[in-house]
């Protein structure tokens, strides 16, 4: 703990994820301490979830009383009414259909309490204490199973008309590709996603004549591609050009100062970044190039949580 996490404004954060809840107390951009986290599927219902997340909200006021929390802010996966706290329903966790969350937590809790969208609560977090901090116009994306992403507008975490701004993963980039969830063709996430990487993967090896054997993911994948495997680093080479494509578009469209790109995928490293750096710049113009910092996130997996607790804070 810091001088500085000391004597600032502290709020705790509750990333939701599809496998597990994190909850930590957070001040100044650092984790103070964070709960033992919760097995999501372990649980019987949203109402039971909901009781063990508020026994470890207070275990944490409890075990810091001169550090006294302030708000609460959640991140999660899925369909968020920000404006009424309501969630709408809650991607691989079933059972959270129409549930008020907001209000079950600032009733039973006392504290200001915001919902946010995971991918926009990570943006938030890069912005405010991570990679992006000082920048006024950031474009933040994450890679993993599926693809989020967020946008900072003009000094302002942008959320659109119904908060869906900023799904960098549902944007096509194939007019006639897979079908994407929303029935939106060629979506970026179609490709880039761990499992489409890997089934990716196996394509290529089938048709350089090669067998993939044992477990395959995008770690293995990077692996093999740092060993100097060509079909492995033909791959990346596929995979960066996709997100640079997409950047590339947004580049235009947002004209940002910083592109910040996170999640399991990106730590690929320069595997990803050249390709994704050089697509940018083949499509776009130097004046918007020029300066544009694109780099990785640098928060990693406690993003959510950081940027979820910013959220509440700055709500109050």
């Amino acid at each position: 703990m810091t001088e500085e996490s000391l004597h600032s404004r502290a709020g705790i954060g509750i990333d939701f994820g599809g496998t597990t809840v994190k909850i930590g107390l957070i001040a100044a951009g650092r984790i103070l301490e964070k709960r033992p986290p919760l097995p999501t599927q372990t649980f019987s219902s949203a109402n039971a979830l909901i009781d063990a997340m508020l026994q470890e909200v207070e275990a944490l006021r409890a075990l810091h009383p001169t550090t006294p929390a302030e708000a609460i802010g959640v991140g999660l996966p899925g369909l968020v009414d920000r404006e009424h706290g309501i969630i709408h329903g809650l991607t691989n966790v079933p059972g959270w259909d129409e549930v008020p969350l907001r209000d079950i937590l600032r009733k039973r809790s006392g504290l200001r309490t915001e919902l946010e969208n995971d991918a926009k609560a990570m943006t938030y977090a890069e912005w405010k204490h991570g990679a992006a901090k000082g920048r006024k116009n950031v474009i933040c994306v994450t890679l993993g199973t599926g693809v989020g992403g967020g946008l900072v507008l003009d000094g302002r975490l942008y959320r659109g008309a119904q908060g869906g701004a900023g799904e960098i993963g549902q944007m096509g980039i194939k007019a006639n590709g897979k079908p994407g969830n929303y029935g939106n063709k060629g979506a970026l996430e179609k490709y880039v996603g761990n499992r489409q990487i890997v089934d990716r993967a196996r394509e290529l090896y089938a048709a350089a004549g090669r067998q993939l054997d044992g477990e395959v993911t995008p770690l293995t994948l990077e692996q093999a591609a740092k060993a100097g495997d060509a079909v492995a680093i033909a791959l990346w080479e596929e995979i960066g050009t996709h997100v640079g494509f997409q950047l590339a578009n947004l580049v235009w469209l947002l004209n940002p100062d910083a592109i910040v790109i996170g999640g399991g995928v990106a730590k690929a490293g320069d595997l990803i970044f050249e390709p994704v750096r050089r697509e940018i710049a083949n499509r776009c113009s130097a004046v918007l190039v020029e300066h544009l910092a694109i780099v990785p996130a640098t928060l990693g997996s406690d993003a959510g949580l950081i940027g979820a607790a910013q959220l509440g804070l700055d709500a109050c």
